[in-house]
């Protein structure tokens, strides 16, 4: 199959879905009023609550959900051919990931901006608040390990990265102090920074920084990225997060395009369609069913999106018909990404591809890959690859820091009478949790990639289930069609409890056969943990619904 054409049928379909399907959700479901003052504008502090620009809020949302999911999730799916990873990011996206990052944005929109913590609470439970909160807790740790993971190694072994990405973040905080406190038109700061951040590309390559510290070298860079999330995490959002976030979309999506230009070059999958359904020599997640499913994570639906919706978008959303394009369009951008991604691992030799995912390498698909196809538009080899290189390690971090963040309110969300003043500390639980991520990843007691990177997706994927329970739950209330969301719902939440239950099984049978892996030991258990608290939320989730069918009544 020539590469152009799995990326061409994408973008068509994609386009006829935004145009009829989202629109006519958009104003036959949840039924939209631009005239509604939304949560940013009543409840506006300048800090949480503040109206953007749809089109700077379209880029953060995007930037904010694109992290590393939608580029090697893909890339390890070629384990079973390109076909069923292919099928699953169109279809994915299409029936089930847009809807559930738009409604995510909505509901909590249409309750004062409120994040799923206190919607839980008032539509199904004060105990399913508190569940809920356990799992969010536990499922971001795992994304920041997985993470962390990727990132410090890129870092280690390419030293024409951390350059750029010190610039990038940089230039972020300037544009977001020019814009927000000194009024520079959003264009002209746009302009500029975009500018800054491709000479900061060039002087990676000029620059390249390389550090030694023998066995703590990976720790160093790992607390290095640590810190960068750390900063996020307790400065204001239009400090560091909002404009390094929206200014990183162009960086990486410019790089997108060009990928996506270099595929009309005429170039054809190597891969085969598919491979088998399970064979532990070929297919090394694990049976297509479930884990293909949570390997490809973000490419299709991510449970990640609803937070970023829920807890940080819809507090910024300026009017209700933006939403649509704000978080619609992000997650149908966010598709057409992880097409792109499928193809620079499907471009290459099927013994290259399965060979760097058997060593622990899937992030060397892509930078070989995307810069074969940069390369073919005339961007030179070797700056192709310190391109691509920082598209994965921007893709990574910015989603990162909002994850610290979210993380360290809800451990003072939960802290006990005893350890509440500790914990409402931001300085001190965002450190509590860094540690934690540290544990679990460092190659002295971490988990292997290839467990951490699944275990994060089946965490990923519940959390997009319980999502759509909880807008299908909100549109019962509201009396409104349910179907769009409950199919959906069931089938997210039956296919990853069982890929959580089978990574339960694998990590605890690796424990067990080397017990120095601590950090396998410890993500087997969060595992464990995540599928309890998952069933649990069901069983109240259920609860609601007869609730709310009876109250209907």
């Amino acid at each position: 199959m020539y590469a152009v054409l799995a990326i061409v049928i994408g973008i068509i379909l994609y386009g006829l879905t935004y145009r009829f399907y989202v629109k006519w959700v958009d104003k036959n479901v949840m039924m939209v009023d631009p005239s509604r003052a939304t949560p940013a504008h009543v409840y506006m502090d300048g800090i949480e609550f503040f109206p953007s620009n749809k089109y700077v809020l379209f880029g953060f949302q995007w930037k904010s959900i694109a992290a590393l999911g939608p580029v090697l999730g893909p890339i390890l799916a070629v384990q079973w051919g390109w076909l069923p990873a292919f099928l699953w990011i169109l279809f994915g996206t299409i029936f089930i990931g847009w809807i559930h990052d738009y409604g995510s944005m909505m509901v909590s929109v249409r309750s004062e901006g409120a994040s799923f913590g206190p919607i839980t609470y008032e539509l199904i439970s004060p105990r399913a608040r508190t569940i809920l909160l356990w799992y969010i807790l536990w499922y971001i740790v795992l994304v920041l390990s997985a993470f962390t993971n990727v990132v410090s190694g890129l870092l280690n072994t390419i030293p024409q990265s951390p350059i750029p990405v010190l610039i990038t973040t940089l230039i972020g905080v300037i544009a977001g102090f020019l814009t927000y406190k000194f009024k520079v038109n959003i264009v002209i700061t746009t302009i500029v920074a975009i500018i800054v951040m491709y000479i900061g590309v060039y002087l990676g390559l000029l620059l390249p920084f390389k550090i030694d510290l023998g066995v703590w070298t990976i720790d160093f860079w790992m607390w290095m990225v640590l810190l960068f999330c750390f900063l996020g995490a307790v400065l204001p959002i239009w400090v560091f997060i909002q404009p390094i976030n929206y200014l990183s979309f162009y960086l990486v999506y410019f790089g997108v395009i060009g990928i996506i230009i270099g595929t009309f070059s005429g170039i054809a999958y190597s891969a085969p369609p598919v491979t088998k359904f399970f064979d532990p020599t070929v297919t090394l997640s694990g049976p297509l069913w479930p884990m293909l499913f949570v390997t490809v994570a973000c490419g299709a639906i991510s449970g990640w999106h609803s937070l970023i919706g829920s807890s940080i978008t819809s507090k910024q959303l300026d009017n209700e018909a933006d939403g649509s394009m704000v978080a619609g369009g992000a997650m149908i951008a966010e598709g057409i990404m992880a097409l792109v991604a499928l193809t620079t691992a499907a471009i290459l030799a099927p013994d290259i591809a399965i060979g760097n995912i058997k060593a622990g390498k899937t992030a060397a698909n892509f930078v070989t890959g995307g810069s074969t196809l940069l390369n073919i538009i005339g961007v030179p080899i070797d700056l192709a690859k310190t391109y691509t290189t920082i598209m994965l390690i921007i893709l990574a971090i910015t989603i990162m820091h909002i994850g610290l963040r979210i993380t360290r309110l809800i451990l003072s969300e939960l802290a006990g009478p005893r350890l509440r003043g500790v914990l409402k500390n931001k300085y001190v639980a965002a450190i509590i949790v860094m540690v934690i991520v540290w544990i679990v990843t460092s190659p002295k007691t971490g988990a292997a990639f290839a467990y951490l990177w699944g275990t994060f997706g089946g965490a990923n994927q519940l959390m997009a289930g319980l999502a759509l329970m909880i807008i299908t739950l909100w549109l019962l209330r509201e009396k409104r069609r349910t179907v769009f969301t409950s199919i959906p719902m069931f089938f997210m939440i039956i296919t990853t409890i069982s890929a959580l239950i089978y990574l339960s099984y694998s990590g605890i049978t690796g424990y067990m056969a080397d017990p120095t892996r601590i950090g396998l030991g410890i993500a087997a258990a969060i595992n464990i943990i995540l599928i309890i608290l998952a069933i649990v939320m069901v069983v109240e989730g259920y609860k609601a619904y007869r609730r709310i069918k009876l109250v209907a009544k």
